[in-house]
């Protein structure tokens, strides 16, 4: 996914047709549960605004100064718009980051406007089918009360996936995440390249990955930020740089804050070379990837992140919390017309070392130092329409040694962060 001008030609609705099939099942299960999340939203803010506004027009109660509107009062009616323009906008803003989440880039407004259209094409087919339904059942069901269940059951299921389609193939252009296969060019130089790993304890991975990074990525310089690492990581490094001059160790044990996004970012300004890719040293990161991010960037791409396509052996609730953590970081970068991509939880990306630079020095206090998340924070503060946002797909990996250093502490700082 890209945040400009960079993508394919926009298909037209009858090809997009043609490939419905692509994806389907999983979109239109996310598209079904927005659905039902509208559902409920509808039904609060009909019933919220039915409450202030006989509240506050209590005089109304008197059947006598009801202002009736074929069966419904005036009330009735704003209360009723407003639950329909508050599932509609919720409704919109969750499919766009979550079900949607690799559109193509458009204006909010026009896509929105699409959106609303489908949503009213909707609500006519679910009145339709529902009355239309009730009269079918009260032939076998006698109670009016306990035949509009059935029917509105129904309707409501037929009207999801009416909607999910005419989204798919006319609101919402979806970019397939498929990695296509890709290799590193015989004699590729990478000397152009930084390669950035944060640590800390990470004495069993650094050694493997020191190795392959030398073996396979000649040229390629290192910088390993290490945040006072105490089982002997640190030692490891200086002891291969003497031997790999352009392997460096960043020694943050004295620093007075310590954490991944401040030792990222501390790296990148120590960083020389026009490109830097950020990667975990324990392997959740294939480190064979950093070469197509590499080609990447010298497409042009101030920003390369490499995307999750798919993520094995994860718990449900590891799974849930990172989905919870993508919609909100989606939320917060389309709030901040920011640059996006289809992962913003990724921690492993490249990017346009003086690009990046220029945006750390733009804002010196616009960074959580003790999160972990510092791709969403660095899009935070690209402007939409001015960055490109190239994507390389892999499978996320379990750790090779170790445990995950992902804490409350950290969830709380993202959260910060992301409303600020």
């Amino acid at each position: 996914m890209t945040s400009s001008s960079v993508e394919p030609k926009k298909k037209k609705p009858k090809e997009r047709f043609k490939r419905l099939g692509v994806g389907f099942k999983k979109r239109l299960l996310k598209f079904s549960i927005v659905s039902l999340i509208g559902l409920c939203i509808n039904l609060a803010a009909l019933n919220f605004a039915e409450f202030i506004l006989y509240h506050i027009h209590s005089s109304i109660l008197e059947a006598g100064h009801k202002i009736w509107i074929f069966s419904f009062t005036y009330i009735d009616l704003i209360s009723i718009a407003t639950g329909i323009a508050a599932a509609t906008l919720s409704n919109y803003i969750l499919n766009k980051i979550w079900t949607f989440e690799k559109a193509k880039v458009e204006r909010v407004i026009t896509q929105f406007l699409k959106y609303a259209v489908v949503g009213a094409s909707g609500a006519v087919l679910k009145y339709l089918l529902t009355t239309a339904l009730k009269t079918a059942f009260l032939h076998v069901i006698p109670s009016d009360r306990w035949a509009t269940v059935p029917a509105s059951a129904v309707a409501f299921t037929v009207t999801v996936v009416w909607n999910y389609i005419w989204n798919e193939v006319w609101t919402f252009d979806v970019i397939e995440g498929v990695s296509e296969s890709f290799e590193i060019p015989e004699g590729m130089d990478f000397s152009d390249v930084t390669i950035i790993t944060p640590t800390f304890n990470e004495g069993e991975n650094i050694g493997p990955l020191l190795e392959y990074l030398s073996k396979h990525l000649p040229g390629v310089h290192v910088i390993v930020a290490d945040d006072g690492s105490t089982d002997g990581t640190r030692e490891y490094v200086r002891e291969f740089q003497k031997t790999n001059p352009k392997f460096h160790l960043l020694d943050r044990e004295k620093e007075a804050v310590h954490g991944l996004t401040i030792s990222v970012i501390d790296a990148i300004k120590q960083t020389e070379t026009p490109y830097f890719v950020v990667m975990d040293c324990d392997f959740q990161h294939p480190p064979e990837k950093v070469a197509e991010i590499t080609v990447k960037l010298r497409e042009g791409f101030h920003f390369v992140v490499g995307e999750r396509d798919e993520i094995p052996e994860w718990s449900f609730k590891r799974r849930l919390i990172s989905w919870g953590a993508s919609v909100i970081g989606k939320f917060s970068l389309w709030l901040h017309c920011s640059a996006t991509c289809g992962d913003v939880m990724s921690g492993f990306f490249g990017g346009k070392t003086d690009f990046v630079k220029t945006i750390i020095e733009n804002h010196p206090k616009g960074f959580r130092p003790q999160g972990y998340k510092i791709l969403f924070e660095l899009l935070k503060h690209s402007k939409r329409k001015k960055t490109t946002v190239g994507r390389v797909g892999y499978i996320f990996q379990q750790r090779a040694h170790g445990e995950s250093k992902i804490s409350k502490k950290h969830i709380i700082e993202f959260l910060k962060s992301a409303f600020p």
